[in-house]
């Protein structure tokens, strides 16, 4: 009886660790469901949010990552241009954090800087601007044809970046990702509703 008990405690210590175990590495082989385009909010891994990470990396928000886009991303992380990406390149490149935003209230906007400083020559030049070009020779205080960063930052740049109307480049009632001039998560924080847009109301009355 003694060296049954002794057994089935075994068995059961054994199925005690056995059991997660199991269930981690099943998990990590599951695959999203989801086949539709758009964003999930599912989490994976030691606390990566794939939903994020697509976010950051489809430039045109159409909820796929082109091998234009990923070329892209991995241009911009390979900030010394070994052709290589080291885990301190990346961090930066996929991490929004709202307590570095609020220690770094330009975080957001150097962002949106960067992504419109398509050729990348530390300026926007008049044909990079998605907005009016009126708007555009607002911001353009010196007035030599490109923003450079000191003018997006600038008093009169965030002056620009309150009005509705201002961000909403088409005109058609709302603000798209791409649209933004800020940082990701500030974006999140205003689509209450989470239908991937800014309306009106929301940018209105922030919550």
């Amino acid at each position: 009886m003694k060296y049954l008990s002794g057994n089935v405690f075994r068995i059961l210590i054994t199925l005690a660790f056995a059991f997660p175990v199991a269930h981690l590495i099943s998990q990590s082989k599951q695959t999203p469901r989801d086949s539709q385009p758009g964003y999930g909010t599912r989490v994976f891994g030691a606390g990566l949010d794939y939903a994020a990470m697509l976010r950051r990396l489809d430039a045109d928000q159409d909820g796929f990552i082109t091998r234009s886009e990923w070329d892209g991303f991995f241009d911009k992380s390979d900030s010394n241009a070994d052709k290589r990406i080291s885990s301190e390149e990346l961090q930066p490149s996929l991490h929004t954090d709202g307590a570095e935003e609020e220690l770094d209230p330009d975080r957001g906007r150097l962002a949106a800087f960067e992504r419109l400083d398509a050729n990348k020559n530390d300026a926007i030049e008049s044909q990079e601007w998605p907005g009016r070009v009126r708007d555009f020779r607002y911001l353009d205080a010196n007035h030599n044809g490109s923003l450079s960063r000191e003018e997006f930052l600038s008093r009169n740049g965030r002056w620009w970046n309150e009005p509705f109307d201002n961000l909403d480049f088409s005109g058609d009632g709302i603000i798209v990702r791409t649209e933004w001039l800020d940082s990701n998560s500030s974006f999140d924080r205003l689509d209450r509703d989470h239908n991937g847009v800014i309306e009106r109301h929301e940018f209105y009355n922030p919550q």
